[in-house]
């Protein structure tokens, strides 16, 4: 058997999937989210550095959530030579994490995102901001290891979402 006839048409087989591969991966620059529960929230944006974290909690079944998401994506983008950090806590149903995945790859999120499995809300939410009512979206603020800002509202428009940021640092 001639190496040229079996060997040969397989590698370049494999390169060519190779290739593939890596180029549908680049295509593929949407956040692929996972679940955090509240020690996991809290090590992520807690830290003590110079890094702004913007949080929103949020929904794929929330309107007012869903209407905002374009500025966060746009703001994102626009800071992202900053040391900012925009981070989306879905709180979506736990057993719909491949639906938040699609919906995230449909609408070209590329921000950090993670499906909030923290238990009861009714712990949680006073820990996080005992002000909260528990509506959707909710935006946090946090640097230097402390929360600066909680708004439990709807951003209009992307220069609303951005003024928030910048008179809360």
């Amino acid at each position: 058997m001639n190496i040229h006839n079996t060997i040969l048409p397989r590698m370049r087989y494999l390169l060519i999937l190779l290739c593939f591969s890596c180029f549908w991966a680049k295509a593929q620059k949407h956040a692929v989210a996972d679940t955090y529960n509240l020690e996991q929230f809290q090590q992520r944006v807690l830290q003590d550095n110079d890094t702004l974290y913007v949080v929103n909690f949020w929904a794929t079944w929330c309107g007012p959530c869903v209407k905002e998401l374009p500025h966060f994506k746009a703001l994102s983008q626009e800071l992202n030579n900053k040391p900012i950090k925009f981070i989306m806590m879905s709180l979506d149903a736990q057993a719909n994490l491949p639906l938040l995945n699609d919906f995230l790859q449909k609408k070209k999120v590329n921000i950090e995102t993670h499906l909030f499995a923290a238990g009861d809300p009714n712990i949680w939410i006073n820990q996080l901001e005992p002000s909260w009512q528990g509506s959707i979206p909710a935006t946090f603020l946090y640097q230097k290891g402390r929360k600066l800002s909680f708004k439990e509202s709807y951003f209009s428009t992307k220069k609303d979402l951005k003024s928030y940021i910048i008179n809360h640092r």
